[in-house]
Protein backbone atom coordinates (compact mmCIF):
# COMPACT_ATOMS: atom_id res chain seq x y z
CA UNK A 1 0.00 0.00 0.00
CA UNK A 2 1.59 3.24 -1.00
CA UNK A 3 1.31 5.94 1.75
CA UNK A 4 1.13 8.62 -0.88
CA UNK A 5 -1.68 8.06 -2.21
CA UNK A 6 -4.71 9.90 0.12
CA UNK A 7 -7.60 7.18 -0.93
CA UNK A 8 -5.25 3.90 0.38
CA UNK A 9 -5.19 6.23 3.97
CA UNK A 10 -8.14 4.89 6.76
CA UNK A 11 -10.60 7.64 6.38
CA UNK A 12 -11.83 7.24 10.14
CA UNK A 13 -11.68 4.47 13.23
CA UNK A 14 -14.77 2.39 14.45
CA UNK A 15 -15.05 3.12 17.90
CA UNK A 16 -16.05 0.35 20.49
CA UNK A 17 -19.58 1.60 21.09
CA UNK A 18 -20.18 1.57 17.14
CA UNK A 19 -18.84 -2.24 17.30
CA UNK A 20 -21.31 -3.02 19.73
CA UNK A 21 -24.20 -1.88 17.34
CA UNK A 22 -22.90 -3.76 14.71
CA UNK A 23 -25.04 -6.80 13.81
CA UNK A 24 -23.89 -9.84 14.76
CA UNK A 25 -23.17 -12.72 13.01
CA UNK A 26 -25.42 -15.84 14.05
CA UNK A 27 -24.35 -19.75 13.80
CA UNK A 28 -25.91 -22.96 13.90
CA UNK A 29 -29.09 -22.92 16.22
CA UNK A 30 -31.22 -19.99 14.70
CA UNK A 31 -31.89 -22.16 11.63
CA UNK A 32 -35.30 -24.45 11.50
CA UNK A 33 -34.47 -27.98 9.55
CA UNK A 34 -37.10 -26.64 7.13
CA UNK A 35 -35.03 -23.47 6.17
CA UNK A 36 -32.56 -25.92 4.51
CA UNK A 37 -35.08 -27.38 1.69
CA UNK A 38 -36.03 -25.71 -1.12
CA UNK A 39 -38.32 -28.43 -2.77
CA UNK A 40 -41.69 -27.28 -1.79
CA UNK A 41 -43.14 -30.81 -2.37
CA UNK A 42 -40.34 -32.49 -0.54
CA UNK A 43 -41.42 -29.74 2.09
CA UNK A 44 -45.28 -30.40 2.65
CA UNK A 45 -44.52 -34.12 2.03
CA UNK A 46 -42.41 -34.08 5.59
CA UNK A 47 -45.23 -31.94 7.03
CA UNK A 48 -47.58 -34.34 5.71
CA UNK A 49 -45.75 -37.07 7.14
CA UNK A 50 -45.10 -35.84 10.47
CA UNK A 51 -48.69 -34.68 10.98
CA UNK A 52 -50.16 -38.54 9.94
CA UNK A 53 -47.24 -39.37 12.73
CA UNK A 54 -48.85 -37.72 15.16
CA UNK A 55 -52.74 -38.24 14.37
CA UNK A 56 -52.28 -42.26 14.09
CA UNK A 57 -49.58 -42.60 16.68
CA UNK A 58 -47.45 -44.45 13.83
CA UNK A 59 -43.31 -44.07 13.97
CA UNK A 60 -42.95 -44.95 10.96
CA UNK A 61 -43.80 -41.69 8.63
CA UNK A 62 -41.89 -39.20 11.63
CA UNK A 63 -38.72 -41.95 10.92
CA UNK A 64 -39.50 -41.57 7.63
CA UNK A 65 -39.94 -37.66 7.58
CA UNK A 66 -36.56 -37.75 9.60
CA UNK A 67 -34.69 -39.37 6.85
CA UNK A 68 -36.02 -37.19 4.28
CA UNK A 69 -35.33 -34.24 6.11
CA UNK A 70 -31.77 -34.61 6.10
CA UNK A 71 -28.95 -34.01 3.66
CA UNK A 72 -29.59 -35.24 -0.12
CA UNK A 73 -26.33 -37.08 0.23
CA UNK A 74 -27.52 -39.17 2.89
CA UNK A 75 -30.55 -40.53 1.35
CA UNK A 76 -30.99 -44.38 0.78
CA UNK A 77 -30.23 -45.48 -2.88
CA UNK A 78 -30.35 -48.85 -2.49
CA UNK A 79 -30.41 -51.34 -5.91
CA UNK A 80 -33.25 -54.11 -7.27
CA UNK A 81 -30.75 -56.30 -6.03
CA UNK A 82 -30.32 -55.09 -2.38
CA UNK A 83 -34.79 -55.13 -2.67
CA UNK A 84 -34.60 -58.78 -3.73
CA UNK A 85 -32.26 -59.59 -0.73
CA UNK A 86 -33.94 -58.20 2.11
CA UNK A 87 -37.24 -57.81 1.51
CA UNK A 88 -39.85 -61.07 0.60
CA UNK A 89 -42.06 -61.54 -2.35
CA UNK A 90 -45.29 -60.49 -0.93
CA UNK A 91 -44.10 -57.11 1.35
CA UNK A 92 -44.33 -53.47 1.12
CA UNK A 93 -40.89 -51.79 1.21
CA UNK A 94 -40.78 -47.83 1.51
CA UNK A 95 -37.63 -46.68 0.13
CA UNK A 96 -36.73 -43.20 1.72
CA UNK A 97 -34.58 -41.98 -1.22
CA UNK A 98 -34.27 -43.32 -4.81
CA UNK A 99 -34.42 -47.05 -5.95
CA UNK A 100 -32.14 -47.74 -8.59
CA UNK A 101 -32.56 -50.21 -11.52
CA UNK A 102 -29.10 -52.26 -11.01
CA UNK A 103 -29.82 -55.87 -9.73
CA UNK A 104 -32.95 -58.27 -10.94
CA UNK A 105 -36.32 -58.56 -9.23
CA UNK A 106 -37.31 -61.82 -7.37
CA UNK A 107 -41.28 -62.26 -6.88
CA UNK A 108 -43.98 -59.25 -6.70
CA UNK A 109 -42.55 -56.32 -4.40
CA UNK A 110 -44.96 -53.76 -3.51
CA UNK A 111 -41.92 -50.71 -3.39
CA UNK A 112 -43.03 -47.03 -2.15
CA UNK A 113 -40.31 -44.53 -2.85
CA UNK A 114 -39.69 -40.58 -2.64
CA UNK A 115 -38.03 -41.67 -6.02
CA UNK A 116 -37.37 -44.40 -8.57
CA UNK A 117 -35.26 -44.73 -11.79
CA UNK A 118 -36.95 -45.72 -14.62
CA UNK A 119 -34.84 -49.00 -15.14
CA UNK A 120 -36.32 -50.13 -11.58
CA UNK A 121 -39.81 -49.23 -12.26
CA UNK A 122 -39.99 -51.07 -15.47
CA UNK A 123 -38.44 -54.34 -13.71
CA UNK A 124 -40.38 -54.14 -11.01
CA UNK A 125 -43.75 -53.79 -13.18
CA UNK A 126 -42.47 -56.11 -15.08
CA UNK A 127 -42.35 -58.64 -12.78
CA UNK A 128 -45.92 -57.95 -11.50
CA UNK A 129 -44.96 -55.70 -8.61
CA UNK A 130 -46.55 -52.64 -7.68
CA UNK A 131 -44.51 -49.13 -7.51
CA UNK A 132 -45.96 -46.24 -4.97
CA UNK A 133 -45.51 -42.89 -4.02
CA UNK A 134 -44.33 -42.25 -0.16
CA UNK A 135 -47.81 -40.19 -0.25
CA UNK A 136 -50.12 -43.20 -2.09
CA UNK A 137 -48.75 -45.62 0.87
CA UNK A 138 -49.98 -42.87 3.14
CA UNK A 139 -52.98 -42.39 2.15
CA UNK A 140 -53.57 -47.05 1.43
CA UNK A 141 -51.78 -47.54 4.92
CA UNK A 142 -51.75 -44.91 7.03
CA UNK A 143 -51.05 -46.55 10.42
CA UNK A 144 -48.03 -47.89 8.53
CA UNK A 145 -48.67 -51.43 9.20
CA UNK A 146 -46.72 -54.15 7.81
CA UNK A 147 -43.91 -51.53 6.38
CA UNK A 148 -40.08 -52.24 5.72
CA UNK A 149 -37.91 -49.58 5.37
CA UNK A 150 -35.27 -50.01 3.02
CA UNK A 151 -32.05 -47.93 3.19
Amino acid sequence: MSRNHPLKEPVAFITRPQVARLPKKRRGSHMSKNNRKTNQSLIALIGDLKEQSRSTGSALWRDVALRLEASRSNWAEPNLSRLSRHASSEEMVLVPGKLLGSGEVEGKPSVAAYSVSSGARTKIEGAGGRVLTIRELMKENPEGKGVRILG
